[in-house]
């Protein structure tokens, strides 16, 4: 029975360790929140402590190189958030016009056929060659000066 006592310990073993590791995770996150949260209260307070601090030296009751270029700082940073919010209503009240349908374009070209230069008038008459072929994909009879099938696309000699 020493293997099944050794599973036994085994599996004991790992539902011990994974209780702890469940445990350690919630305690770590509960921690962590509260960390968080500390941090997130410091932040107000600074936040309402650089607010007042803006307010006294706007109010003339604070004489501080540094605050002023700081609360300089923040009317640049105030003027350019309030022409932003205007820019985003215009950009949000924009609305789509419809342009009127466009003329249809017309259709590309192709030469279907290629004449070659006139070349003077033999002086013995030829006999006329056949004045069609078939296309060798699709079998559309068609000029023997055609370079293209006219039915399939296919490129013929």
């Amino acid at each position: 029975m020493g293997f099944l006592d050794n599973l036994s310990r085994s599996i004991s073993q790992g539902v011990d360790r994974a209780k702890f590791e469940a445990e350690k995770f919630q305690k770590t996150t509960r921690l962590q929140g509260e960390v968080n949260e500390f941090r997130r209260q410091i932040d107000a307070k600074l936040n309402e402590l650089g607010q007042k601090a803006y307010d006294l030296q706007r109010a003339g009751q604070i004489q501080s190189a540094s605050i002023s270029e700081l609360a300089a700082a923040i009317d640049q940073l105030r003027s350019a958030l309030v022409l932003k919010e205007e820019e985003l209503k215009q950009a949000q009240a924009e609305v789509f016009v419809e342009s009127p349908p466009a003329a249809p374009t017309p259709a590309q070209q192709v030469p279907v056929s290629y004449e070659p230069p006139a070349q003077p008038a033999p002086t013995v008459q030829q006999p006329a060659a056949a004045a069609t072929k078939q296309c060798s994909s699709c079998g559309f009879t068609m000029p023997t000066t055609a370079m293209f099938c006219p039915n399939c696309g296919n490129r013929v000699a």
